[in-house]
């Protein structure tokens, strides 16, 4: 049975939701009736992505639904940051100002380089002043809701064997179960080559083992027997003493390092240990032994709301615009795309129109780029004097973006004496989120060669780059347009840049 509803609360909320935008039909009662009769797992970690789909909702509206929803305090927006080895929940985080690029699993020992373009997922959680779900209190949770709902992270799936990540993990536990404090347990498994871990899911401290192919009649040459000690300083001890170990091992992406923090290597067969839970709170214990192709396996996320996809969504920008990353470590985007736009001869409106009618007719034009740009899953950074810098997911939505900024300028300019004159420049690639002016902003030469780009555009004209303008879908986008390629050089840029000048074709 679902856990009581604080009704007050949930009444007031939905009402201010469905105050909060122009929702389709049944958006909201659709949410109501997953609050008031889902069962907890299904309230737990909610992926906006997978509920557009099984509700029949366009994503962005799904998106705008669960960011409204959280800034209203009936859903728990979590930013997880997830290890591309096992996929650990390594840190489940409540804005953007907590995450970092860098960290150790501490289950798996890899060492992760994280971007926003994945393995940070965004997910929701009803809040527990709404409904209580048991999912709120972890250490009371069964240890098989423990590991395979709330430690890894939901929606992956490990490749090439095309299963998902929790049947992988499954298929390799040998022990998952409550050690009491002063309980001991000893175990005797039959060894497989491999790795082996054996830890606390609780505490996250774990000891590992290479099991290598014995020889067959072999006296082995190392001891098959270990006790390790589970100890109140969130930290294990063992006998034989296990030391640090620092492994690089070849992987589908590359090689990957892990940190062993105690390693032993010991031949395929029996292995016994003894586990001692010597501290006052009890142990989660998980032992597993992965298969000898363990670094032939990899994970990936079934569609999910990534960081990147969020802070490119207005709705973010418009509800968050406190967020703000540390001060001192930038965040990665491997690939996102700019969009700069900016007016000719703004300067001579202003002395034409006075200082008030320019600047009023000035925020006219940033209400209609916005207006599209959202409308393309876009978002806007800032506006700098009379020019937009907006980032985009995908290449092509920023161009369909420009092409109708062109058109929705045209319409704005009709009957008008002193008409705008837009100019748009775009470029993809990485760049590094930043805090700048306590506002999120982005750091790079993408930034940079985006805004040159921009600077080679005249009146009504769109320049693309060659890495924008080679994207797949860019070419259905720009059909009846009038391209003309060419070849520039920008300040700040070593080689040639292949640019691309895109207009659109005069209706006769």
């Amino acid at each position: 049975m679902p856990s009581p509803i604080n009704e007050s609360l949930l009444d007031t909320a939905l009402t201010r939701l469905e105050q909060a935008h122009a929702w389709s039909p049944r958006v909201i009662s659709r949410l109501e009736t997953l609050i008031r009769t889902a069962d907890d797992a299904a309230l737990f970690r909610v992926n906006p992505v997978q509920y557009a789909a099984e509700k029949g909702l366009s994503e962005s509206e799904a998106i705008d639904l669960f960011l409204h929803s959280a800034k209203l305090g009936l859903l728990d927006m979590e930013w997880h940051m997830v290890c591309a080895c096992c996929g650990q929940v390594f840190q489940n985080l409540r804005g953007v100002g907590d995450l970092h690029s860098h960290f150790v699993c501490n289950i798996c020992r890899m060492d992760n380089t994280v971007t926003l373009d994945d393995f940070i997922q965004v997910a929701f959680t009803l809040a527990p002043a709404i409904r209580p779900l048991t999912y709120h209190t972890p250490a009371n949770l069964a240890p098989d809701d423990f590991l395979f709902r709330y430690r890894l992270a939901l929606g992956l799936d490990r490749y090439p064997q095309r299963i998902s990540n929790e049947s992988y993990f499954r298929a390799a536990t040998k022990a998952l179960t409550y050690l009491e404090p002063g309980a001991e347990l000893e175990v005797i498994w039959e060894a497989t080559p491999g790795l082996i871990y054996v830890g606390d899911l609780f505490k996250r401290v774990v000891a590992t083992f290479y099991a290598y192919p014995s020889t067959p009649g072999a006296a082995p040459d190392v001891p098959q027997a270990f006790e390790i000690r589970f100890d109140t300083e969130a930290a294990i001890s063992t006998t034989p003493s296990m030391p640090a170990h620092i492994e690089e091992i070849p992987t589908p992406v590359g090689p990957k390092e892990f940190q062993f923090t105690h390693f032993a290597a010991v031949p395929s067969g029996p292995l016994t240990l003894r586990l001692i839970n010597q501290s006052a709170e009890r142990v989660l214990l998980w032992g597993l032994n992965l298969p000898a192709d363990v670094g032939d396996t990899w994970v990936a996320f079934q569609p999910f709301l990534s960081g990147k996809r969020l802070l490119t969504t207005q709705t973010f920008r418009n509800l968050f615009r406190t967020e703000t990353v540390a001060s001192d470590e930038g965040l990665g985007v491997r690939d996102i795309t700019f969009l700069f736009t900016d007016l000719k001869g703004s300067t001579a409106l202003y002395d034409q129109l006075g200082d008030l009618q320019a600047y009023h007719l000035v925020r006219q034009h940033f209400d209609a780029l916005t207006q599209v740009i959202t409308q393309q899953a876009g978002a806007v950074v800032k506006t700098i004097g009379d020019a937009v810098m907006a980032t985009f997911v995908s290449p092509s939505a920023a161009v369909r973006a420009a092409l109708e900024m062109l058109k929705k300028i045209d319409e704005f300019n009709h009957g008008r004496a002193e008409p705008l004159i837009l100019k748009i420049g775009l470029h993809r690639g990485h760049s590094i989120l930043v805090s700048l002016n306590d506002r999120l902003d982005y750091f790079g030469q993408t930034v940079n060669i985006a805004s040159r780009v921009q600077g080679l555009a005249e009146a009504h004209e769109i320049y693309l780059s060659q890495d924008v303008y080679a994207s797949p879908e860019v070419a259905d986008c720009l059909a009846g347009c009038v391209i003309t390629p060419g070849q520039v050089t920008v300040k700040g840029v070593s080689e040639a840049l292949q640019v691309y000048k895109v207009m659109l074709r005069a209706e006769r």
